[in-house]
């Protein structure tokens, strides 16, 4: 009988296509706003470009992406809560992470 307990094993991997508009691209402060969003989330968050992966935890990592604007990354999140994680990081992109206005 499908029960609370149920829910809890459903698949937890969100995908989203971002796009970089911020006209420095990811450099040092929307790399350090990223991985600073994601720090305490209790699973994997990945940005991907291309044939590289980046841990989001790990400012270094995203910087070594090399997105610049008009970039196309791939978000993945996987754990629990893994939606309302990829809605902030969402709006982080969207708001060219208050950076270039």
């Amino acid at each position: 009988m499908p029960g609370a307990d149920s829910l809890e094993l459903e698949p937890t991997l969100v995908r989203r296509e971002l796009i970089v508009k911020n006209a420095n691209g990811l450099h040092l402060l929307p790399c350090s706003l990223i991985a600073r969003a994601v720090k305490e989330f209790a699973g994997t968050v990945k940005l991907v470009r291309g044939s590289q992966s980046a841990n989001a935890k790990s400012v270094m990592d995203v910087i070594q992406l090399g997105a610049t604007c008009g970039t196309e990354v791939i978000l993945e999140i996987d754990g629990p809560g893994a939606e309302p994680m990829a809605d902030r990081i969402e709006q982080l992109f969207a708001d060219e992470f208050m950076t270039d206005r």
